[in-house]
């Protein structure tokens, strides 16, 4: 069956056109786009592109902060047929942005103005690219560079010279196998690992991850995460998009500090249910609550440190293991301090949030029984770029602090040794996954045979094998 992000938008579009998909904060408060607007304006754009000269197959790059343009003009790119190449605003243009534009072939980029300075001192060096994009207006335009508002009002143009049918027809030609993204993974080598994912890698991660996790239409996210990353993308607006959920960034300040200070505030103000975290933000977090505690004064910060104490062992390991055995006593004295103190705390993060998902890199264990102690989880997930990334995860369901969660479904996975030998669990060994979410290959690198190994029954998808690590906590 076809599942492309086209189809998926589409269907979501059919079943919640007037819900509120997009959240922006541009002056004084967040203002919501429904899911009709948004096709719209992804018709527009996409039909802009057409117009400019993209072709089915080309490769694009977006660099930007996040913001509704930013998976606007994602969105589309595949309405035009064009493959992303999603870029951090954190690369070096001189080095490591200039290396990526040009192994993915880009043809055409569309960029922020914070960000267009680094593609300018690079642009004598990119003969392919033709045109350039820019989100903001600007004072003045260097050659190959043009605003926003043009390629819209060419898409206008071109929608009312041309039968709609005829536009559409080239985002309905994609197939699951059509690429949508090169993602370039830093990885643990020296040069980064060029990730190629497909519609169905995409769509299909977005079911397995939505086997751990329930949201409904009702749910709203900010992402906080940069969006250029698959975990962004996934988790971050994909399965919010397929659920007909909303989606709000950050606040875009004019330098990537003032950006950052305005996660608090947007957090506060638009009161998400879920945020995607990494380890370091969970860090700054706890250490701004701490101050807070602290700011108060000595009564409450000794009632909070003893009302985690309790609630510390009260939580055991978390989820089944919570006020097991005698511990059950305790649960009285951990509902006080929650209404004391903790319930306090959860009102700097808007009061809704119902839990963090953390991936990126391991998350300390006492970091998750801080958070679950005040009211907040944050349960870690386990991935990689080149499974779209979502492969395990902790969730409200299933959840222990230090451990990878269970597997999404539908998902193959074994532990096996350097000979491909499935090894004996609680060994430590190669993880090798098998699903419709594995990566259809590096750019430019010719596929690696996959190891023989069979299962009975498992998805007529590639193995995947990657590093060792410990993965028996499944």
């Amino acid at each position: 069956m076809k599942k492309t992000l086209v189809d998926f938008f589409e269907n979501a579009v059919k079943q919640f056109p007037d819900n509120p998909f997009l959240w922006e904060k541009t002056t004084d408060k967040f203002e919501p786009t429904t899911y009709t607007e948004v096709k719209e304006q992804v018709y527009t754009l996409g039909a802009g592109l057409v117009a400019l000269g993209v072709t089915k197959g080309d490769n694009m790059a977006l660099l930007s902060e996040g913001r509704n343009a930013w998976i606007i003009g994602e969105l589309a790119m595949f309405y035009a047929g064009a493959t992303n190449v999603p870029l951090s605003i954190k690369l070096e243009e001189a080095n490591d942005l200039l290396f990526r534009l040009l192994h993915a072939d880009v043809k055409y980029i569309m960029v922020s103005g914070n960000q267009l300075k680094k593609i300018r001192s690079i642009i004598d060096k990119l003969p392919l690219v033709q045109k350039i994009i820019v989100f903001d207006e600007q004072a003045e335009y260097q050659e190959k560079e043009l605003p926003l508002s043009q390629v819209l009002a060419m898409g206008e143009e071109y929608l009312q010279t041309h039968p709609l049918e005829e536009f559409l027809t080239i985002g309905q030609s994609l197939t699951n196998d059509d690429y949508a993204t090169i993602t370039y993974a830093s990885g643990t080598t020296a040069d980064p690992k060029e990730v190629i994912l497909t519609h169905r890698n995409y769509t299909a991660n977005v079911e397995q991850a939505l086997s751990c996790v329930d949201i409904d239409d009702s749910w709203r996210t900010l992402v906080i995460l940069p969006l250029d990353h698959c975990f962004a993308h996934v988790v971050g607006f994909y399965i919010f998009m397929h659920k007909g959920a909303s989606v709000a960034t950050v606040q875009v300040g004019k330098t990537g500090m003032e950006t950052l200070k305005n996660i608090p505030i947007n957090i506060k103000e638009f009161k998400p249910y879920l945020i995607l975290s990494v380890p370091a933000l969970a860090k700054n977090f706890k250490k701004n609550i701490e101050q807070g505690i602290r700011a108060q004064g000595n009564l409450v910060n000794r009632l909070f440190h003893t009302g985690l104490n309790v609630a510390y062992t009260y939580n055991g390991d978390g989820g089944k293991d919570k006020g097991r055995g005698w511990r059950c006593l305790l649960k009285p004295v951990v509902s006080l301090f929650d209404s004391l103190i903790f319930s306090k705390v959860r009102e700097n993060f808007g009061g809704e949030l119902k839990f963090f998902i953390g991936g990126g890199a391991l998350l300390d264990k006492d970091l998750q029984k801080f958070y679950y102690a005040i009211g907040l989880p944050m349960y870690q997930d386990y991935g990689l770029s080149e499974a779209t990334p979502v492969i395990s995860t902790n969730g409200p369901r299933h959840h222990r602090f230090g451990s990878s969660g269970v597997l999404v479904q539908p998902l193959d996975l074994k532990i096996c040794d350097l000979d491909g030998k499935e090894l004996p669990k609680g060994e430590k060994g190669e993880i090798v996954v098998r699903g419709e979410n594995v990566m259809a290959g590096y750019w430019k690198t010719p596929p690696r045979p996959p190891k023989p190994l069979k299962t009975a029954g498992s998805t007529p998808a590639t193995w995947a094998i990657w590093a060792t690590t410990d993965f028996s906590t499944c």
